[in-house]
């Protein structure tokens, strides 16, 4: 559950902040910036901390990588302990000399030679030089709040400007993202001892024990973040919309000794456990429920709860990677948690899709849409779930797990067990095997510009449906092939694919979509739906000759053999000149 107060999210800021600075042996001020560059990037690498006398008012350096090329950024950070603590008027004369030894050339060398320290000086020209290319920004973090009348001299320089409220707004849109322990668990009455099978004979330590539901229940009440559950594959379904929640809520009210045996149990992940023989007691560090998040949304809510109702509950224990090859610990450590996490899942009835919501893949994606302001909905209902507070801190709604990877798999329609007819009829194989490690190396850039693709198109093909009784009849069954042909045009065309250029291209045309851009991209779809149906009726006519009977769309369409050959044909001059004038405007 997310909070309902600014301070709650304000001192959970400071709790991640703290931890970041036990971590990396840091005080706070510098912690914090490198507390936000891991929440706010994709994988930020090369970090150096610099904060310190005649540090030229930069506090953080770090880089990232889309693949293609590497960006460098240079932070200026202030901190602060106190609540909604309104950002002094020097803040703003700190930033504007900042950003100007960046931008004015003629200022550099006084600006190194004053306020930048011997050692520093080389690493500062060299990000002279970046930033001259385009391959620097600057930015201003601070969880003060935003101090209106000084903010207004600074908001149009170039510099990426984060007050309070932009930074409660990705911690709210991505609370797990915010580097999160969870508080241990103490699970009582453990009066058979603990159950564990012998070490030869499992990879990962593993105990069961059959546990309190209401010391559960107790742990819910104070874990307004929903902590808990982040490792979950799953979002919770309310009582009303699921009679098996029902029934689950039904037995733990009237038949608490029954549940035990009735209920299929709860799997936990903890860093450590420990067991007090004398107090019965199991208590569990940083625990994380990754199977059964929907027994205990069932029965939190119940008033008066049984003392005596008892669940299975599997504990595996990972600890944390310490000492040597702690890259290669954490690694399999994380590719473990992952495992756990599907594996657990599979024995009940779940989606192919969301056995892989929290894989790194995933998690890669949901942080760069986030950073585009959208969110990717990993799990099933989650935007359903969090809409309103998304919406406050301007998150709009993104793209889902499911549609974004059958994208990626019509994006790839030349590549074998791809393309279209697949992605169409047989989604839940995109989530498996060598095709799912397929997908997932598709960069968090290309994924981005496939959704603002599939966005043109979609509205396209609504638009000329309400107009058109042929392509309203089709769009549904041919979007993926359209879909497809579009991706091939632009390819034609010179689209220069993972390329932020492209991304911020097409993002911007959506503020400022006129008439002539709207005509243009109506073209194309058109284009490609005449095409599609053109060829669709030759091959019809062929079938009905042969079999005797219609060939219908779903069955066309399902058919890679089909798909492919569309594909493989030349594209018509009307698609060619839209996809190059797209690109051109």
């Amino acid at each position: 559950m997310l909070p309902k107060d600014k301070t709650d999210l304000f001192e959970f800021m400071l709790e991640r902040v703290k931890e970041t600075q036990k971590q990396h042996l840091e005080a706070e001020p510098q912690a914090f910036g490198r507390w936000f560059a891991k929440l706010y990037f994709l994988k930020p690498q090369d970090m150096f901390v610099s904060d310190g006398s005649r540090d030229g008012k930069i506090d953080l350096f770090f880089t990232t990588h889309n693949d293609k090329a590497v960006r460098h950024h240079v932070v200026n950070t202030k901190f602060t302990r106190e609540y909604n603590k309104i950002a002094p008027p020097a803040f703003y004369e700190e930033m504007k000399y900042f950003w100007h030894a960046f931008e004015n050339r003629a200022s550099r060398a006084p600006y190194l030679e004053k306020a930048v320290k011997q050692e520093l000086r080389p690493r500062y020209r060299q990000l002279f030089e970046r930033y001259d290319e385009g391959a620097a920004e600057l930015m201003f973090v601070t969880n003060h709040r935003r101090n209106n009348a000084h903010y207004e001299q600074v908001k149009n320089i170039s510099i990426r400007i984060f007050h309070l409220d932009e930074l409660i707004q990705y911690i709210v849109d991505d609370i797990d993202g915010a580097m999160p322990r969870t508080p241990p668990i103490s699970l009582t009455g453990i009066h058979g001892g603990v159950l564990s099978p012998d070490k030869a004979d499992t990879e990962v330590a593993t105990s069961i024990v059959f546990a309190r539901l209401i010391d559960f229940i107790r742990y819910m009440k104070e874990d307004e973040f929903g902590l808990l559950f982040m490792r979950n594959v799953r979002v919770p379904i309310s009582i009303a919309r699921s009679p098996v929640n029902r029934e689950i809520q039904k037995t733990f009210q009237e038949y608490p000794r029954e549940f035990a045996f009735s209920n299929n149990g709860i799997t936990m992940l903890c860093e450590k456990q420990h067991y007090d023989p004398g107090e019965k007691v199991l208590t569990l560090d940083n625990p994380r429920v990754v199977n059964g998040s929907q027994t205990l949304h069932s029965i939190c809510d119940v008033s008066d709860p049984s003392p005596n109702a008892r669940v299975m509950v599997r504990i595996i224990e990972i600890e944390p990677p310490i000492g040597g090859s702690i890259d290669q610990k954490a690694a399999r450590r994380k590719e473990v948690i992952n495992k756990i996490a599907v594996r657990s899942n599979q024995q009940n009835p779940i989606k192919k899709w969301d056995l892989v919501s929290n894989d790194d893949f995933q998690l890669e994606l949901f942080r760069f849409f986030r950073q585009k302001g959208y969110f990717y909905e990993r799990r099933d209902r989650e935007w359903n779930l969090r809409s309103r507070e998304l919406r406050s801190v301007n998150i709009k709604q993104g793209i889902g797990i499911r549609w974004l990877t059958q994208l990626i798999a019509s994006f790839y329609w030349s590549k074998p067990r791809l393309g279209p007819a697949v992605a169409k009829h047989s989604v839940g194989e995109l989530f498996e095997g060598e095709i799912y490690d397929a997908i997932r190396k598709t960069p968090p850039e290309l994924a981005f510009q496939l959704f603002l693709l599939d966005s043109n198109l979609w509205e396209c093909e609504n638009d000329l449906a309400r107009k058109k009784v042929y392509i309203r009849n089709i769009k549904s069954h041919a979007h993926f092939v359209v879909f497809a042909l579009a991706v091939k045009a632009l390819n034609g065309a010179g689209a220069n694919w993972g390329d932020s250029g492209l991304s911020n291209n097409f993002h911007e045309k959506w503020r400022h979509w006129d008439a002539t851009y709207d005509h243009l991209w109506r073209g194309l779809t058109k284009a490609c739906i005449d095409q599609i149906i053109e060829i669709y009726e030759k091959e019809s006519r062929g079938f009905s000759r042969r079999e005797g009977e219609e060939l219908t769309y779903t069955n066309y369409f399902k058919n890679q053999g089909y798909i492919s050959r569309i594909l493989k044909l030349h594209l018509t001059g009307d698609i060619k000149r839209c996809a190059r004038a797209i690109l051109r405007s």
